[in-house]
């Protein structure tokens, strides 16, 4: 989880951890199974209690109390890039950065980072809008969400009663509009701050070694993104 590119190979992790080749796929597959299935504990809905606390936060960063302090969590995408062409349906995995990847929307809470949702399985070519229908804030969202609370975005997603994002041109020119994106952009950096912390620490997300030629090779690389989640807030349960 800690390499990409040829850092990555087995060979090289083999050496290091001092086993056989044929042993490191079979201890990552155990190790794997047994944090999905502490996905339930650590990637979760937060309290109302916890939900407060970031509500504090957006009062205290915004200077001020009203109906804003409601957008508790905010979202954004990024690409998993692969290393290299998929051999099942290749163009679809081409992205707007010309390389081969795969679409991962993360919704974390602002002022510890902590990943509280999460949507992965889509291609490199889907835009983040369309990507974010599959997370719980989208699909369930009088689950997710109560009362007028929402999330906050970037330009590519749309606006909805649970959705604020900025404005696009020519509407991000007004004045107004200008003032609104700029006080959003400040609370909308921790979104950034968490995909660096996540690409950062689990660099297998910033090149997937994982060839997908088949729908089954296609669910396990999707694996190499669920894992380094639940191990972010796994960590920053111990750490803080």
């Amino acid at each position: 989880l800690g390499h990409y590119g040829n850092a990555a190979s087995l060979r090289s992790i083999a050496r290091t951890a001092g086993v056989a080749e044929g042993s490191v796929p079979l201890f990552t597959e155990r190790c794997f199974t047994a944090i999905e299935s502490l996905q339930e504990i650590f990637v979760r809905k937060l309290t109302r209690e916890e939900k407060e606390v970031e509500k504090c936060w957006i009062d205290e960063r915004l200077g001020f109390r009203g109906t804003w302090r409601e957008g508790w969590v905010m979202y954004d995408g990024t690409i998993v890039p692969l290393f290299r062409k998929p051999g099942l349906n290749g163009d679809a995995y081409f992205t707007r950065k010309s390389n081969y990847g795969l679409n991962l929307q993360i919704g974390n809470v602002p002022s510890t980072l902590r990943i509280v949702d999460y949507a992965h399985g889509l291609t490199g070519s889907a835009h983040d809008a369309n990507a974010f229908q599959y997370t719980a804030a989208s699909v369930h969202a009088d689950w997710f969400f109560e009362g007028e609370e929402f999330a906050w975005g970037d330009s590519a997603y749309g606006v909805t009663p649970r959705m604020i994002s900025v404005h696009k041109k020519p509407a991000s020119q007004i004045y107004e509009n200008l003032k609104f994106d700029t006080a959003l952009s400040r609370l909308r950096v921790e979104s950034e701050h968490c995909l660096g912390s996540l690409k950062g620490r689990f660099q297998c997300l910033k090149g997937l070694r994982v060839g997908i030629d088949s729908k089954e090779q296609h669910y396990q690389a999707t694996r190499w993104m669920t894992v380094p989640v639940i191990l972010h807030n796994m960590i920053l349960d111990v750490e803080g």
